[in-house]
């Protein structure tokens, strides 16, 4: 016979893995966007990565994060039903 549902404390713990990994990443943007405002380095090459650093490539990052938490909260969402189908 199939085995259908899901261990809902696994699933926390997978949520709670992916909110946990989304705070990793808005860490390393703080942290490295504090290393390339504070190095020096000047010139038009500079200024070019500092814009894309600061622009396409932090917002990348940012939006891997939300797509983390977004994900997180589908699973929570799910053992949330998960729970309310087994009744517990």
């Amino acid at each position: 016979m199939a085995q259908l549902g899901a261990d809902v404390e696994q699933m926390d713990r997978l949520a709670n893995k992916f909110n946990q990994e989304a705070g990793t990443i808005d860490g390393l943007i703080r942290s490295i966007s504090s290393q390339v405002s504070g190095t020096w380095w000047k010139g038009r090459d500079a200024d070019n990565f500092r814009n894309q650093w600061n622009g396409t490539y932090t917002q990348q990052l940012r939006r891997t994060a939300e797509m983390l938490r977004a994900t997180s909260n589908k699973v929570k969402k799910q053992a949330q039903q998960q729970r309310a189908t087994s009744g517990g």
